[in-house]
Parts: structure tokens; C-alpha cells; sequence
């Protein structure tokens, strides 16, 4: 009995247990792509930024001149990322610009493809999260998760060869944990190839939260505080990577970058199959 035949017959004892979602099951294990160990590895420069919507460390948020995405977009190009997961990014709000979609000026000034997501809805425009890709994706899909102050959302990519994850979660534990229950049930659905997690998750490593996803999930970025970003002591901004093999880091660090926002970037290279 060959691989595939094996892990379809572990899928109807599992089945048959009503242990596991039938459909999340047999998605991951009947996916052809699933088996593909030929391909060439995938190597990707990786950057996870709460932008704080353009503000430096105690600058206001009521007032659109102090919005510096200049300095935002300069931090992201000198990295040359080929994936930057931001968070905290506004659309066309009163706070903000009426007419300043901050994404699509950060897209324009570093020439990179942006995928915007919104949370909730703010005067003027909208408020959430967003991806600038060298590449451009296949499919774009999010789910909502519960939040304390607002609602959240998880922002879930498709680029052929690997999924990327894009999140900010809630500042209560209770709620971070309730939201890490549903990346995983996201995470199954799409087994069939690596996924990248990254975002500012509010938590720190020896939190429940995080406790809980490394049980799938590989941390790659550095084991270092992201937050305040002028004298950092907590680390709450990370990178995480599953399904893949030969997983190899070449480069994990915290941006030394004290003024652009209140979190300090992270950046990761690395490859994988």
C-alpha cells in the first residue's frame, strides 16, 4: 500500500471515530499537491509590521498630517520583502484622509501589489489589515474572529505555492485564544500546501495563544522583543510557518526601527518545500 492509499484509509477510521470534520479531513489528505515533494523550494523574504496607520510612537491619530507613510513605505523597501503583512492600516478615513487609501499609497511607493481587508467600518472609510506581494495572488478569502475593543479579521492568501496568513488579534487572552481555535480550523482546510502566519497576536511566547499554535505551527522569526518600538520589551509580532519540509532559516531579526511606529517590524528569509 502506497503513501496515498494509506493516509485515505487513516482518513475512514478517523472518519468512521466522528474524531475530525469529514470535510477538512479529506481535504488535506486528497489533495494531489499534497504528496508533490519534486517541486524546487520556495524562498521568500518575509516582513510582519503593525504600520499603526502611518503614526510614530505617541503621535495622534485624530490628525491626518501625522500620517507619515513615506517613513512607513521607506522601513518596507529597505527590507525588499517579498511579502509584508501589515496591520493597523486605514482606508480613506476621516482620521486618516478622506481620500488617502493608505495601502494603495504604500503599494505605489514601494511598487509592490497591496490586498487590503477591512475589520470594521470608521468615519469616512474602513479600518484592517493588509498584504503588499511581489506576486500577485490567486485567490483572496477572511473570516471575522471576536474582538474586545473591535472586531478582528483573518486575511488568508493564496499564492499558488504556499497560503499566507495575515492576522491582528484581540488584547484579551480569552479572545486570542478563541481566535488561534479558529486559524487552525482555517489552517486544516488548506493542508494541501505550506501556509505562512504573520501579525502582531498580542501575545507573548509563553502565552496560552502561543503555546497552542506551536503545537502545528514553527516559529521563524527571532526570539526578541517587537514592542514599544522605542525600547522594546515584550515580543507580541511574529512568524509562523506549517507544512513544509526542509524548512531552512536563513534570516530572522527584529528591524532595528524605533520611530516609524510603536511596533518595531520583524523580518524572516527563509525556504521550504
Amino acid at each position: 500500500m502506497n503513501r496515498r492509499d494509506s493516509m485515505i484509509a487513516l482518513a475512514g477510521l478517523v472518519l468512521g471515530s466522528g474524531a475530525v470534520d469529514p470535510t477538512i479531513l479529506m481535504a488535506t489528505v486528497l489533495n494531489p499537491r499534497y504528496f508533490r515533494k519534486d517541486l524546487p523550494p520556495v524562498k521568500l523574504r518575509v516582513l510582519s509590521y503593525n504600520i499603526q496607520i502611518g503614526r510614530e510612537p505617541g503621535g495622534s491619530y485624530s490628525d491626518p498630517a501625522q500620517a507619515f507613510l513615506d517613513h512607513t513605505a521607506a522601513t518596507i523597501s529597505r527590507e525588499t520583502p517579498d511579502i509584508a503583512g501589515l496591520q493597523e492600516v486605514d482606508n480613506k478615513t476621516k482620521r486618516s484622509g478622506l481620500d488617502v487609501d493608505q495601502l494603495g499609497e504604500l503599494s505605489r511607493m514601494t511598487n509592490m501589489i497591496p490586498t487590503f481587508t477591512s475589520k470594521i467600518d470608521l468615519p469616512g472609510g474602513k479600518y484592517g489589515i493588509g498584504t503588499l506581494s511581489q506576486e500577485k495572488p490567486l485567490a483572496v478569502d477572511y473570516v471575522y474572529l471576536d474582538g474586545s475593543s473591535h472586531r478582528r479579521v483573518l486575511q488568508m492568501i493564496d499564492f499558488g505555492r504556499f497560503y499566507f496568513f495575515n492576522t491582528h488579534l484581540p488584547l484579551k487572552a480569552e479572545l486570542r485564544l478563541k481566535a488561534v481555535k479558529k486559524i487552525e480550523e482555517q489552517a486544516l482546510l488548506r493542508n494541501d500546501k505550506p501556509i505562512i502566519l504573520v501579525g502582531d497576536l498580542n501575545a507573548e511566547p509563553e502565552s496560552e495563544e502561543i503555546k497552542e499554535l506551536k503545537k502545528t505551527w514553527t516559529v521563524v522569526s527571532p526570539d526578541a522583543p517587537t514592542f514599544p518600538a522605542p525600547e522594546p520589551t515584550v515580543q507580541i509580532d511574529y512568524v509562523f510557518i506549517r507544512n513544509a519540509i526542509e524548512l531552512k532559516v536563513n534570516e530572522a531579526r527584529v528591524v532595528e526601527d524605533p520611530r516609524t511606529s510603536d511596533h518595531r517590524p520583524v523580518f524572516v528569509d527563509v525556504e521550504f518545500k
